[in-house]
């Protein structure tokens, strides 16, 4: 047993330092050509306009969701919860019986 242990520690480290010796490089690839952005039409046709000209969006803060909401929420998230188990066990055992 001791020296199955010592072994795979031996090896792990082998395994683990083989890759530190090997030299790597790298070297930038430079397309010739293939990245070249060629307009579609006039400039007239790309530029961006306004939608709503002028218009401010008004941003109201989130309301916290009511008690009734809350609980609401925890009752859909526990069906869910046991909903989720009772397929599973169900899949378990059609394969137990179909094995």
């Amino acid at each position: 047993m001791h020296r199955a242990v010592v072994l795979g520690f031996i090896v792990m480290l082998l395994a683990a330092q083989s890759g530190f010796g090997m030299e790597q490089s790298v070297e930038a690839i430079v397309p010739r050509g293939e990245q070249q952005v060629v307009p579609i039409g006039p400039r007239g046709d790309q530029v961006v306009q306004e939608v709503a000209g002028g218009a401010v969006q008004q941003v109201e803060p989130q309301e916290p969701p009511s008690a009734a909401a809350k609980v609401a929420s925890n009752v859909a998230k526990g069906v869910t919860a046991v909903t989720a188990a009772g397929v599973s066990l169900a899949a378990m055992a059609a394969m137990l019986i179909f094995l």
